[in-house]
């Protein structure tokens, strides 16, 4: 388990629970209570919690995400291996859309290689790396998040619902058999609607770490979707789930 991977454990039983006790999430995540101490310590510093004696609480700022340029670096290689099976998806002439996540912003490393592609996004950070690429590029516009280098509010809203997309690739914050697909901020999960909505294939990029966790805001929406990648095998309660639900599997071979 890498730092990030714990910390963002540690902020979802903050979540569920409004307080933590060093002593249980050293037993929860089979780790030494100085390390967790010193992981509270650092989210404390972001603004993510206060700590209190043996522990601490949550403040409004646990429901926020981690910084985008933080979450980039988790899971690389991971996320690289996802789009490069996500863009053999992908043919010449498609318009595409895309999300602010920082896994679907590899995939913006696959999109030069094709011709006449056309892409929407809401990424700041995915606008950065296109815009000397030969790609048509629609920016959503809208409010700007700082943390998660993305543009909400009713203009993005608007400008997703005025195009059908022959492709969607997105990712979510955790993925859940009973809960469904969910994310931090409930803004996120209402814009992934839309977009799905406005799309004719629908593809999940979620690496192994979301399986079985759960976000603030959740969204039953397994039957929208067409394709789920991910960076290995799933357990096989997942792929029978997926194949119940008709959503085709897709990883890279070993």
């Amino acid at each position: 388990m890498t730092d990030i991977e714990r910390r963002e454990m540690i902020l979802q039983q903050l979540r569920l629970n409004y307080s933590v006790k060093v002593a249980e999430l050293s037993k929860l995540l089979y780790i030494g209570e100085a390390t967790i101490r010193r992981d509270l310590g650092k989210l404390e510093k972001g603004g993510y919690c206060k700590r209190v004696y043996g522990g601490a609480v949550r403040i409004d700022a646990v429901d926020r995400e981690l910084p985008a340029d933080v979450r980039q670096a988790d899971n690389l290689d991971a996320k690289i291996r996802i789009c490069a099976e996500a863009a053999k998806l992908i043919a010449d002439g498609a318009l595409i859309s895309m999300d602010s996540s920082t896994t679907v912003q590899f995939l913006g490393d696959y999109l030069p290689r094709f011709h006449g592609l056309s892409v929407l996004t809401q990424g700041q950070k995915l606008l950065e790396k296109l815009q000397y690429a030969p790609v048509n590029v629609y920016c959503a516009g809208g409010l700007l998040q700082k943390t998660t280098q993305s543009y909400s509010g009713v203009f993005t809203r608007n400008f997703f619902s005025s195009f059908y997309a022959d492709l969607l690739f997105f990712s979510c914050k955790g993925l859940s058999m009973e809960h469904g697909l969910s994310w931090v901020y409930e803004e996120e999960g209402s814009l992934r609607q839309i977009m799905m909505k406005n799309a004719k294939t629908k593809i999940l990029l979620c690496d192994h770490t979301k399986f079985d966790s759960v976000s603030s805001y959740k969204q039953d929406c397994f039957h929208e979707l067409d394709y789920l990648i991910t960076d290995r095998a799933p357990s096989e309660a997942w792929q029978q789930f997926l194949a119940a639900h008709h959503i085709t599997l897709r990883y890279p071979e070993e």
